[in-house]
């Protein structure tokens, strides 16, 4: 293919995954400013609002990984995602009808278990795509940071979402932004039929074809086991854990931190700057990490955690809060860059979607649910200042960790080569 028309091509495919991930975060700017919200609708106390968070998070342990184990062995990774999304809704609306924090706790967890997978799904089928094309992830994983700044701007200022005094209009936007989640999975290409590599070494053509991944070599669970056991990787998913343990103090307890804190209502508007901020960061993600390195990123991520959280800790102004927030851009958009470019650089492609999977579940799932069930009975007993503190000091563990015992990409590609 010439150059420009692969250049074309290349632009199309990311206009296409540009808007997917613009869908993709539309739930979530329902659900990570006003979940917690909600659920104080619902009369749970901060210690149980963790628990009940904590049990949706558990199931970002165990449910990504039946999911793309599933998506890898059926190879219909689009209709794996699509029934995933599907089922969301009629289950989080089970919550309305809990009465205690045990009935609460199981519907979270059924949730869970068919919400939390979306986003490492949609990496594995992204992922699975450009590394045929060539395309840029930072360029199409800013629409998710684009999607949830817009949806968020939407659902304050011409909804009123801040306004609900029962949770009525909470459920009925998430229904809406799920529908659409749904729709736009469709919207992602499917992967082109595996043909026989021309003569001359050319690759395969590029056709689309049915939604079945290419016939890949065979992935034998021992050879992604060894590479889950190799020490740096270890190092790697021991610092993101405690990253995403430590943020979980921000995002299981904001908006009632601010409600609290600083009788400020509508918290969508504080939300969204820190997206606004992360937005650069995302776009030219690929140019900073060959510039300084993706673990070097990751590290920097860790030191916004760390900074973040110790600003939160004070309690002395809402302005305070303001200007910790463009720090969003390290602790969520340098994090999430980096971390899922060294999963996808270390494995190879038959094992994107369990890598993907695995990884998530052991730092977004496990380390959200511990976060946030820790969170709640400090914040419950001792208030935010000891929460927000001890989540700093929990991130400040992660940053050693990941500077002293993380590996470069380099070396760990090497050491994944002597396998």
């Amino acid at each position: 293919m010439p150059d420009a028309e692969r250049a074309a091509a290349i632009r199309r495919s990311e206009r296409r995954f540009f808007f997917v991930y613009m869908s993709l975060f539309a739930p979530f700017a329902v659900l990570t400013p006003y979940m917690q919200q909600l659920l104080h609708f619902y009369g749970y106390r901060k210690d149980q609002i963790g628990y009940i968070l904590g049990a949706v998070e558990l199931m970002a342990v165990l449910a990504p990984p039946v999911w793309g184990l599933l998506s890898d062995r059926i190879k219909r990774p689009r209709a794996v995602l699509a029934f995933t999304v599907l089922m969301s809704f009629p289950t989080f609306c089970l919550l309305s009808g809990t009465n205690t924090t045990l009935a609460a706790i199981a519907v979270a967890l059924l949730f869970g278990f068919f919400n939390r997978p979306s986003i490492p799904l949609t990496d594995g089928l992204t992922f699975s795509r450009f590394r045929l094309s060539g395309a840029d992830y930072g360029h199409v994983r800013i629409g998710g940071t684009v999607g949830f700044v817009l949806f968020s701007l939407f659902f304050e200022r011409v909804l009123r979402i801040s306004r609900d005094q029962d949770g009525s209009r909470i459920i009925a936007i998430l229904g809406g932004a799920l529908l659409l989640q749904f729709l736009m999975v469709f919207v992602v290409p499917a992967l082109p039929k595996a043909k026989a590599a021309k003569a001359d070494g050319a690759p395969p053509a590029t056709g689309e074809g049915e939604d079945k991944v290419s016939p890949a070599p065979s992935a034998p669970f021992g050879e992604l086991l060894r590479l889950c056991l190799k020490r740096g990787f270890i190092a790697f998913v021991f610092a993101a854990f405690l990253a995403r343990f430590a943020m979980m103090s921000y995002y299981s307890f904001f908006t009632r931190y601010l409600n609290d804190v600083y009788d400020f209502k509508a918290v969508g508007y504080i939300w969204l700057l820190g997206s606004l901020c992360e937005m650069p960061l995302i776009f030219w993600s690929r140019q900073i990490m060959a510039r300084i390195g993706v673990r070097n990123l990751f590290a920097l991520a860790l030191l916004g955690t760390v900074v973040r959280l110790l600003g939160f800790s004070y309690e002395s102004s809402l302005w305070v809060v303001i200007v910790m927030q463009p720090l969003h851009a390290l602790t969520f958009g340098a994090y999430h860059c980096a971390t899922v470019t060294y999963v996808s650089s270390i494995f190879p492609a038959h094992f994107q979607g369990s890598a993907q999977t695995i990884y998530s579940a052991l730092t977004v799932g496990l380390g959200g649910l511990l976060g946030s069930a820790v969170g709640g009975v400090i914040l419950e007993h001792h208030g935010y200042q000891a929460m927000y503190s001890f989540a700093a000091a929990v991130a400040l563990i992660g940053l050693m960790v990941c500077i002293l015992l993380v590996p470069k990409l380099d070396d760990m590609r090497r050491k994944a080569g002597s396998l």
